[in-house]
């Protein structure tokens, strides 16, 4: 009976919680970045890299360096997005959950 109790607790100390999964939870896309807002409240940038309405690279400023592409067809300074591919602006994030989009 005391091997049963000295297993379960010592199992117990070997089982670790995963570390939360984190998603982008918002983004708005101006005329020369990206930014992504995530789900653990860090704000990511993702700078315009060459002329054109389209663009990509890897995010910055935070932790999380996902690559992205922009597509940028609008003539408005500050575009705010939705999750999903709806709209003729937007991005597309490369998250380790799969690609996310985000559009306007």
């Amino acid at each position: 009976m005391k091997r049963i109790f000295l297993f379960l607790a010592l199992a117990g100390c070997t089982m670790q919680d995963a570390p939360p999964v984190v998603t982008p939870a918002a983004a708005v896309l101006y005329r020369d970045t990206v930014t992504v807002q995530t789900s653990d409240g860090a704000l990511c940038t993702g700078p315009r890299n060459r002329s054109g309405n389209t663009w990509s690279g890897t995010l910055g400023g935070c932790p999380h360096a996902w690559p992205y592409q922009v597509i940028r067809n609008t003539t408005r300074p500050r575009l705010p997005l939705a999750a999903g591919s709806n709209g003729t602006s937007g991005v597309t994030l490369e998250t380790p959950m799969g690609p996310q989009e985000f559009s306007g």
